[in-house]
């Protein structure tokens, strides 16, 4: 029997909280732990675990610390491996990708207005939110 050996890398990227970690870092220059923990909303051991699993690939880096504050950056922007998330549709009309943290906010304030509007219940504070595909019927 064979076995497939993915890239680490790839592998790595294809979990969703190192991913997270990874797009928010790429949209700035740095952000400090307690950032990344708020944007990614996990604790703060498993916020350690994934990154020091980034730094061992070599795609982030602590590269300074101020007091008792760690500043982390990208020091390898590599493609982002497929994962899964993206699918096509014949009524898909565009797709928003909400890994920026500020398009996620406008992006989970739309959607509270909008639940409010139609008098539907959406709980949106313990996900962390993707995409947005926007399907419809073109006229």
């Amino acid at each position: 029997m064979a076995r497939i050996h993915a890239d680490p890398v790839s592998t790595s990227l294809m979990h969703p909280t190192r991913r997270a970690l990874y797009v928010a870092l790429l949209q700035a220059d740095e952000y400090t732990t307690v950032q990344l923990q708020e944007i990614v909303g996990v604790d703060r051991y498993n916020l350690y675990h994934h990154l020091k699993k980034l730094e061992s690939l070599g795609l982030v880096m602590n590269h300074r610390d101020q007091g008792r504050t760690r500043w982390w950056c990208v020091i390898d922007r590599v493609p982002l491996p497929n994962d899964g998330s993206a699918t096509s549709s014949e009524n898909s009309l565009g797709s928003i990708d909400l890994s920026n943290p500020r398009v996620q906010a406008a992006a989970r304030t739309m959607l509270r207005d909008l639940a409010d509007l139609s008098g539907t219940t959406l709980n949106l504070e313990s996900v962390t939110l993707q995409s947005l595909e926007i399907t419809g019927r073109k006229n």
